[in-house]
Parts: C-alpha cells; structure tokens; sequence
C-alpha cells in the first residue's frame, strides 16, 4: 500500500501552529514531524520569521528540508542555500520608510535584508517568544533604518505601540500611505504591518517550491492559524487551521485540528498514518 504521505509537501507555520504558546517545540510535535518525513512527506517551514531566526529553529527540527521565510519572498533549503529572493527596489524602500515616519511620529520600521531583520529598538516588541536558547531579538538593532537599507531588501515591518492590539488601524495608515507605490500591504501574523512587493506571500512561496520539487498543488497540505497563513490555506490541496485560529482563518480551511495547545499538528499527521493500519 502507498504511504499515504508519500510525495505530499507539508507546510507548517511556526508560531501558533508548530510551537506552542510559551514559544515551545512539544516533543510530540517533533516525533510526528519525523515520522511524517519517514512516511515519504517533504516538510517545509512557512514563516513570516527571517532565515536567521529559522536557521536557529532548524536545530531542533532536523525533519525539516526547507523553509519559505519572510511570507514567502525567500526560500531556502535546510543547508542555507538560498533557492529564490523577492526584493523592493532601494529607492521606493526609502521612500516608502520617509512617508510612514511621516505619517505615524514614534514608529519602530525594520527591513528584512538579505535574510535577516534589521529593526529600530521598538520592533523586538512586536516579536514573539521562541524556543530557548532562539533568539527573539532582530539579527541587528539600528537607531535608523534608513541607512541600513540596501538593494536586497525583502520586506518592510511596520510597529506602533499605541496600535499594538488594534492593528486594524495600524493596517489602514499604512496601507493608505503605500496604495499608490505598487506594492502589498499585508498582516505580518505578529503585532505588526509587513509591507511586501506587490503579488507575494505564502503561497507564491510554497507555488513556486512545489514546482521546483515537482509536487503537485493538490498534494500541498498547509498548516496555519493566523491572517498571513489565509493565502496558503486558500491556495494548498489542504488547508489545515489550527483550533484556535480566528473565525476568518477557520472558515477559509479545508479542515480544522486541534490547537496548538493540544498538538494539533501531530494529531492530524498521527491519524493519517493510523488510518493505514
């Protein structure tokens, strides 16, 4: 009998789907993550997190073979190699960072640049809590972002204190202060606004590595919980949403499994390979 993983893509998203809520890596997690590997499955990370966050995670998941970073303009295999790079244009970048400050005084700005963040103070705020030992801080912290730009910049991150649990409003300036510069407006998943070149995210990501590998968009099988999963979700053979995820993100998936909490992602893989027994 086939393996019924064999020759699918899993793409997980980090947090909220494979760590818990105290940032943590559930060992049952990590034995379904191997098995699922072993059952013929490709297994890929699809994070808004920067490659040098992820390469630290990949520690401590050596199942994993690949890794669409930074919602989906960079993806990477598990050794480092570099496999496909979206970047903004320098000029709009800084223009687009002049006409934010601009708009919003007291704003912490980070960039993505070369597979790594680079942020004012304000933005590890805005940063979640990882497994120990992983960092939760930018890979550099710049009193200005502006003279850290460069021609390799993937994204721009957008933080506010006073817009730390409303985002919406966060969401809207910056989107009205960008709609007219060609590119993409989109929830970062973390408590800030990312601002991508225009047609980018997850599922361009995962489209073009499903591509590279030859598998199938049918035989995709994608695992999120937040608003930066949706396009992936949408756009996977499977959309799988975590227990917890919001209404909006649970009405867009195929099926639902349990929270994080419960260790939704091993149970969805452990009844896949149950079921051919």
């Amino acid at each position: 009998m086939k393996e019924k993983l064999s020759g699918k893509l899993l793409a997980l998203d980090v947090d909220g789907t494979l760590l818990d809520a105290s940032g943590d890596l559930r060992e049952r997690t990590q034995e379904a993550l191997v098995a699922a590997r072993n059952a013929g499955a490709t297994l890929t990370l699809a994070t808004g997190r920067d490659w040098e966050t992820v390469k630290q995670l990949l520690a401590v998941l050596p199942s994993v073979q690949y890794s669409v970073c930074t919602n989906g303009l960079e993806i990477f295999t598990n050794l480092g190699e570099r496999l496909v790079a979206q970047e903004i244009d320098l000029e709009l970048a800084r223009n687009v960072v002049l006409k934010i400050r601009q708009r919003l005084p007291g704003v912490a700005i980070g960039a993505g640049i070369d597979g790594h963040l680079v942020g004012e103070p304000d933005i590890s705020k805005a940063l979640p809590i990882l497994p120990a030992g992983i960092s939760s801080f930018p890979a550099k912290t710049v009193d200005d972002i502006m003279p850290a730009l460069t021609m390799n910049t993937q994204d721009i991150v957008i933080y506010h204190g006073d817009y730390h649990f409303v985002l919406e409003g966060l969401f809207n300036i910056v989107n009205e202060v960008v709609q007219e510069e060609g590119l993409d407006v989109v929830y970062s998943g973390l408590p800030m606004i990312e601002i991508l070149p225009a047609g980018c995210g997850k599922d361009t990501g995962l489209s073009w590595l499903s591509s590279h590998l030859e598998i199938d968009q049918a035989d995709v099988i994608a695992f999120g919980d937040g608003v930066n999963d949706l396009s992936m979700l949408r756009w996977a053979g499977v959309g799988v949403a975590m227990g917890q995820a919001s209404l909006n993100v649970l009405g867009c998936a195929d099926e639902v499994t349990l929270t994080n909490e419960e260790d939704g992602v091993a149970v969805w893989i452990e009844t896949q390979l149950e079921e051919l027994h």
